[in-house]
């Protein structure tokens, strides 16, 4: 029998902080800060479990062997015949061995990622508005002198 079992596990975390600062000045001067602080946590739990069942059996083969004589008698002559027959050989299995090994294997990797990005934009902008106004008066004056 084989059995694999695997478990993961998958975590992750994000952590986010935003800063804006703003300045502003009388020429328009604005400054941005931004500040992205990311993290990152995996964790990979991974478990192998393996079973290995192994049966080893040893067969002993044992012959059976029926030995007849036969015994011939003549006038002068006494004859014994051995033979055997086939015919009653039989095939015998015994056990003698029934061994089982059992191996279990357990292997645990467990790892574990922690990644931090620390990414900073600072923009500033500036804007200078420059604003000039021209007025002219004219002024007439007619005076008529008698």
């Amino acid at each position: 029998t084989y059995v694999r079992t695997y478990v993961r596990t998958y975590v992750r975390t994000y952590v986010r902080t935003y800063v804006r600062t703003y300045v502003r000045t009388y020429d328009y001067v604005r400054t941005y800060v931004r500040t992205y602080v990311r993290t990152y946590v995996r964790t990979y739990v991974r478990t192998y479990v393996r079973t290995y069942v192994r049966t080893v059996r040893t067969y002993v083969r044992t012959y059976v062997r029926y030995v007849r004589y036969v015994t011939l008698r003549l006038r002068y002559v006494t004859l014994r015949l051995r033979y055997v027959t086939l015919r009653y050989v039989t095939l015998r299995y015994v056990t003698l061995r029934y061994v089982t090994y059992v191996r279990t294997y357990v292997r645990t990797y467990v790892r574990t990622y922690v990644r931090t990005y620390v990414r900073t934009y600072v923009r500033t902008y500036v804007r200078t508005y420059v604003r000039t106004y021209v007025r002219t008066y004219v002024r007439t004056y007619v005076r008529n002198v008698t």
